[in-house]
């Protein structure tokens, strides 16, 4: 499948997902939440509030996934992970995921 925004790349529930940032409009209605967020793993709040977030940036590209879907993808191993990607408002992740990719494949020329 080809996607339609660039993302980071993140393996979730065994598969690679290219995580999009967050769409300005999800961010507008998530942003009360967002404020209040600071990884705590036990917050069941903080939990709705990834698997809300996540779920915005992938239907991006994924737009058959479902929110059941998504909260089936996190654990709370990968959970502030996802969130990262999600808020990677910069890009700067991206732009060292890329860098990486096209350096192996000069290299590999």
């Amino acid at each position: 499948m080809t996607v339609k925004i660039k993302g980071i790349t993140l393996n979730l529930g065994g598969n690679d997902y290219i995580v999009p940032p967050i769409a300005l409009g999800a961010l507008e209605q998530l942003r009360e939440r967002l404020q209040d967020f600071d990884g705590n793993v036990q917050d069941i709040k903080q939990i709705g509030t990834v698997i809300d977030c996540a779920h915005a940036a992938l239907k991006r590209n994924y737009p058959e996934m479902t929110r059941d879907d998504v909260a089936d993808l996190i654990d709370v191993g990968s959970m502030i992970d996802v969130f990262e990607a999600i808020m990677d408002v910069s890009g700067l992740i991206r732009k060292q995921q890329e860098a990486a990719a096209t350096g192996e494949a000069a290299a590999a020329d």
